[in-house]
């Protein structure tokens, strides 16, 4: 199976999109996942171990370049996390059978924003919004489901497990099972089951002859679905030859070439938890869905830099991204420096800056009012190094930026201030470990991204915001995560 995915930018969203790269080889893990995205943000995904190949996006190539090139390659899926004009216009026009996109709750943003009217959509992360995407590859209620078990009683009596938790998963599918004379009572006592098909394979249906009966028997069922824990080269065959359009089964199956999703047979697991990882497709269980994402570090990077500037493990290192690229969601440079003073003074600590080439300006007047000597690496990193070395921060105190995910993403313990922007909006820190530093007025959220100047004039979202109210939530986070050596 070949699995084209499209987010072309930006940094903060691609962090965010993490999850779903993990999400989707979990449920397809022999499928080949394929990133599109623009060429600046490859280093953030290179040794990613969820994605198979990464193709850069160039501008300069045209959309019709890339459109072509997706048509070769031949994808059985594409998954358009971005869903803007680009990326519909490039899944518009591919020949991908089966395309599906992610959702981003446009209008409920604008009603928040410009109506001030919250609605539940909003409740969700943005991680979880990524995620959905992949409940539409999982069943949908009234599907018509195929379980085959013509093996042995103990096999049978194991399988139960299975059609048990299908039931409770899928409450409106119609399951069916295939089985045996010899256990058919099994699953005829089953109130799982709506439909039981005997198959005398063994003695009076035996050859060539009773097989093709049935396959024509379960094609006119006209099933949605196929799972096989029995990992026989007869099942998988009977099952494709019987146009069911997915059918999921063990890795170790005589019949794979026939299966369209492959999962992993663990034999160090009991036999009917085995059993259960074939509902992983489907999406029963959201493996990696715990309120974390990830991101590969370059140790080598993170450990030379420790030694350039003669830093220790053992040392308490504060990161600090002052920056953003909207002027609005940047807290005031001084108050900053009132912060780091505080942190120097009273906890010891090692502090590094963080920016690009465009934050140099505030870092160097944060530089400037600080009483004591700073790391300052505005505008001297670029993304690999700038993943490692927030790696390497046992704290991280920053706008709501794309670092900031960065940070989340190396899990390291994150203190975001945010003045335009609400956590409504879907992009605050994701973890029950990290704070939100903010106050409450009427005016919040201003936008949907942040804007050059406030319209109302005042700043009162950054303004009122303290130096000591922020040093004290960051040393709050400091004792919570035991970071004080």
């Amino acid at each position: 199976m070949k699995i084209l995915i499209i987010r072309l930018s930006s940094l903060g969203d691609l962090v965010l999109t993490t999850p779903v790269y993990q999400n989707l080889k979990q449920l397809f893990p022999e499928a080949r996942i394929t990133l599109l995205v623009k060429k600046e943000f490859v280093p953030l995904f290179e040794n990613n171990p969820y994605l198979d190949e990464i193709i850069p996006f160039e501008q300069d190539k045209g959309l019709l370049f890339y459109i072509r090139m997706i048509n070769a390659g031949k994808y059985d899926l594409l998954i358009d996390l971005h869903n803007n004009l680009r990326s519909n216009l490039i899944r518009f026009f591919s020949k991908v059978k089966k395309k599906i996109k992610y959702n981003k709750a446009i209008r409920a943003r604008y009603l928040l924003v410009y109506g001030k009217k919250r609605t539940e959509e909003l409740k969700k992360h943005t991680v979880e919004r990524y995620l959905d995407v992949l409940n539409q590859l999982t069943v949908k209620a009234g599907l018509r489901v195929f379980i085959i078990q013509t093996a042995y009683l103990g096999d049978a009596v194991l399988t139960t497990l299975l059609l048990r938790e299908t039931k409770e998963n899928f409450p409106d599918a119609l399951l069916t099972v295939l089985s045996t004379p010899e256990i058919k009572e099994i699953f005829a006592q089953s109130p799982e089951v709506n439909n039981l098909i005997v198959y005398d394979k063994r003695n009076k249906e035996k050859g060539l002859l009773p097989f093709f009966r049935l396959v024509k028997k379960i094609k006119k069922e006209n099933f949605d679905l196929a799972i096989l824990p029995h990992r026989s080269f007869r099942s998988a065959l009977l099952v494709w030859l019987a146009g069911i359009p997915r059918r999921i089964g063990f890795i170790s199956s005589e019949g794979k070439i026939f299966l369209t999703d492959l999962v992993p047979f663990d034999w160090r697991i009991h036999d009917a938890e085995r059993n259960l990882e074939l509902l992983k497709p489907l999406g029963v269980k959201r493996l990696g869905h715990s309120g974390e994402l990830s991101i590969s570090v370059d140790e080598n990077t993170k450990m030379e830099f420790l030694h350039e500037y003669n830093l220790d493990e053992k040392d308490l290192i504060v990161g600090i991204n002052p920056g953003s690229v909207w002027p609005t969601k940047r807290w005031l440079p001084e108050r900053f420096a009132e912060v780091i003073d505080l942190l120097i003074e009273r906890d010891k600590v090692k502090v590094i800056i963080f920016g690009g080439k465009e934050d140099t300006g505030s870092t160097e007047e944060i530089e400037k009012k600080v009483h004591y000597p700073i790391i300052n690496l505005a505008g001297k990193t670029n993304l690999k190094e700038l993943i490692a070395l927030i790696s390497g921060c046992n704290i991280f105190l920053t706008n709501d930026s794309g670092p900031m995910h960065i940070a989340v993403a190396s899990k390291v313990p994150t203190v975001a201030i945010f003045g335009p922007t609400t956590k409504e909006l879907g992009f605050y820190p994701y973890g029950e470990e990290h704070r939100i530093v903010e106050v409450d007025l009427p005016c919040r959220p201003c936008s949907l991204h942040g804007g050059k100047k406030c319209p109302l004039g005042h700043f009162n979202c950054m303004r009122m915001i303290s130096a000591e109210q922020v040093y004290s939530t960051v040393k709050e986070v400091l004792r919570t995560k035991n970071a004080y050596k």
